[in-house]
């Protein structure tokens, strides 16, 4: 069975004038981690944020006009987003997992969506499935779909950000078959960013998958007046379990340094087999669906 290297990013949240600046950005990153060997690239939630740099009077751009920016600039930009990524992805024969981006459906609505890009051109969306409170206040409609797709020799899932601190939708995607579970994120304070590590640690310790994370860090200087900061940094995690050989389950932690970056794995599917076969801790093995169901039907508003 072969294995994947994985390249969780780091991404500088900086002013980008328009799409050919941005493009230039996240393809001198995926030409960096494919120098270094990565077959699949992560990049975090919401990763064209920094073109809110080209909204007009941007400079003017205050905390109570982001919903009207939000909704003027990323939609326009979408089909050039996913051109541009998806040519970035089948030039290097790689598969990129290009953050999500803010979108307009095709019922109108907006949508905060991944798009996973494979080197053949075909392209995979996951909307998010959990709303922070602001997206909700903006007008965003949550997902109401699951992803399941295949990377090189991983079943593969995608939760964006809050998503993966709810173990209800990671636990149906292992029973899928996932094996991988990428988590593209933006947090803009350290219980943000503490939230999204330590769920990606316990949907990997519960279902005995790999968990990789992204993040938008650092500032563009906007909205004026009270600039968000993404905090956070790349990881992959994996179950803790004496297979893998770690005490922490922390297989590549990039540091916290605000700025353009990754780290790089090499995972193997066939330590999830041996993990999953004989667990160390109760494990997915032994999950006992028998009891949940008895105790939802007991709950009196069933």
């Amino acid at each position: 069975m072969s294995k994947l290297k994985v390249a969780a990013v780091q991404f500088r949240l900086r002013a980008e004038p328009d799409m050919n600046a941005f493009l230039a950005h996240a393809e001198a990153i995926v030409n960096d981690a494919a120098a270094a060997g990565a077959e699949l690239v992560l990049f975090p939630e919401l990763v064209t944020t920094g073109l809110l740099a080209s909204y007009p009077d941007a400079d003017a751009l205050g905390v109570s006009d982001m919903g009207a920016a939000y909704k003027t600039v990323f939609p326009a930009v979408t089909d050039a987003f996913v051109h541009g990524m998806r040519s970035i992805a089948a030039a290097r024969g790689i598969t990129v997992l290009g953050g999500s981006h803010y979108r307009r459906g095709g019922d109108g609505g907006f949508r905060n969506t991944a798009y996973l890009f494979h080197p053949d051109g075909r392209t995979d969306t996951q909307d998010k499935l959990h709303l922070t409170p602001s997206e909700r206040e903006m007008g965003t409609a949550p997902g109401e779909d699951v992803l399941v797709t295949r990377v090189g020799p991983f079943t593969v899932g995608v939760q964006v950000c809050a998503d993966i601190e709810f173990p209800e939708v990671s636990r149906h995607l292992a029973k899928e078959g996932v094996t991988l579970l990428l988590a593209p994120s933006l947090t803009w304070n350290r219980r943000g960013a503490s939230r999204v590590r330590y769920g990606a640690h316990a949907r990997a310790m519960e279902n005995q998958l790999y968990v990789a994370v992204s993040s938008l860090v650092g500032s563009s200087g906007l909205p004026v007046g009270k600039p968000l900061h993404g905090t956070g940094y790349a990881t992959i995690v994996q179950p803790l379990d004496r297979v893998f050989g770690s005490n922490d389950g922390v297989v590549a932690s990039a540091e916290d340094t605000r700025e353009d970056g990754f780290v790089l794995a090499e995972l193997d599917p066939e330590l999830l087999q041996v993990a999953r076969g004989a667990p160390e801790p109760p494990g997915f093995k032994w999950v006992r669906e028998d009891l949940y169901d008895r105790l939802r039907r007991q709950r009196p508003d069933e």
